[in-house]
């Protein structure tokens, strides 16, 4: 006897969705049949959404792979780093072939990018009906009534498919400046008089938390009036700020010159608790001496030697740890993410996945991209790059590159479930 699966009860139904956390078993589940699709589709409201995309694994997006089609539409090729499979991706995101736009950020599952005149554009690539967006579901901002060289973080207050009339963006621009601003607001850019930010988050306290150079951390009030920040975490030691000389090393050539530095990021964890990440980067500058063809060629490594992690306690001070639990931290260029490893096989816990800061290291034999393991500090080097970097997938995954201004980065998927 054959089961009939249509006529589960709904009672039942419901009880499956809300055990299921990744949002490919949640699309396999609305593919069974119609009565299903219909459950899926009624439920996939109120927090459902946004529990989804919380325990979503962080896709490794490759900008470089950009193919921009006659149509409008660009191919992307994503990676998933906890099943170690890479698909592609035909989206509206922005994209041209001299290589002008610029990628680095993403929140709710919106990848950010900007132009040649960094005016920023907001594309989910996995939606493609929202209030708000163009025809080709891009949300374009404002252009910033300052002048901007640069911009080095975006972070969105909310998803703009769930609350597309009441969000904020806050921008970190030209190397350490904030502004804010809420789309559909004639009032346009907010800029914040200081000009030494690194990192920037939107807490589960429905705040955002800016992180200074000297490791403090802002809440930074929006108001109709005037912005105000106040200091929620004090600075951390100079001395954890101290970067120590390190020597790279590269077969065959000869050292120019060396330095290190420490970039830093904050990032919040499922629990609440505020962490700070200091990720030790040592940069080489070597020389050779081509015999053939009589010239002398200049090439960089940049490689991170090491991450250190501060939690915040309630005293308020920063604490080191070496324990994540069961946290994963994803770190990109202007990306910090955390994710509960235990509900991905595969992603490691207790670990950092982390990608390369250099636009022009990208994808090169000494490109910058590893896990982490912080409890013994071990390394798992160039893990993706080997599965990228096989003849037969570089063919397939990255054929004809031209975004060479971004580093791949992190962006964690969301879906609309559409009536059939």
């Amino acid at each position: 006897m054959e089961s009939d699966w249509a006529c589960l009860p709904e009672d039942l139904l419901i009880l499956i969705l809300d055990k299921l956390v990744s949002l490919s078993d949640y699309v396999r589940f609305t593919a069974v049949c119609m009565p299903w699709h219909s459950v899926a589709l009624d439920k996939y409201r109120g927090e459902r959404p946004l529990k989804l995309s919380m325990h979503q694994p962080p896709l490794l997006f490759l900008t470089h792979s950009a193919q921009p089609s006659s149509e409008g539409k660009t191919t992307f090729s994503i990676y998933n780093v906890s099943e170690n499979k890479a698909c592609k991706l035909k989206t509206f995101i922005p994209c041209d072939t001299q290589s002008t736009y610029h990628y680095g950020d993403s929140y709710h599952g919106w990848m950010i990018s900007a132009d040649e005149e960094y005016v920023i554009s907001l594309s989910n690539p996995f939606c493609s009906k929202v209030k708000g967006a163009d025809d080709y579901g891009i949300i374009r901002l404002s252009p910033f009534s300052q002048y901007c060289y640069t911009y080095n973080k975006v972070i969105l207050s909310a998803n703009p498919i769930m609350a597309p009339d009441d969000y904020s963006v806050m921008v970190i621009y030209n190397d350490g400046q904030l502004a804010f601003i809420r789309p559909g607001d004639d009032k346009g850019w907010t800029c914040i008089e200081r000009s030494d930010f690194l990192d920037v988050i939107y807490s589960k306290a429905g705040l955002f938390y800016a992180l200074d150079e000297f490791g403090s951390v802002k809440i930074c009030h929006i108001s109709e009036h005037s912005p105000e920040l106040n200091e929620v975490a004090p600075r951390l030691s100079p001395d954890l700020l101290l970067c120590p000389n390190l020597t790279p090393v590269l077969p065959n050539y000869t050292l120019y010159n060396a330095y290190t530095l420490k970039n830093q990021y904050i990032v919040e964890s499922p629990g609440g608790d505020l962490l700070q990440i200091l990720r030790l980067v040592v940069t080489g500058l070597f020389y050779n001496y081509d015999d053939k063809r009589k010239q002398r060629i200049t090439t960089s490594t940049t490689l991170t030697e090491g991450f250190e992690v501060f939690v915040l306690d309630g005293k308020p001070k920063w604490v080191e740890t070496k324990s994540l639990g069961d946290g994963a931290l994803f770190l990109g260029e202007k990306t910090s993410i955390y994710v509960s490893a235990s509900d991905f096989p595969g992603c490691q816990p207790n670990s950092i996945y982390f990608t390369d800061r250099q636009n022009d290291t990208c994808f090169a034999s000494n490109y910058d991209m590893s896990i982490f393991n912080l409890g013994d500090g071990s390394f798992q080097r160039n893990c993706v790059l080997k599965f990228l970097s096989t003849r037969k997938n570089i063919k397939k995954f990255m054929p004809y590159p031209v975004s060479w201004w971004s580093p791949p980065c992190w962006i964690q998927p969301t879906f609309q479930l559409e009536s059939a």
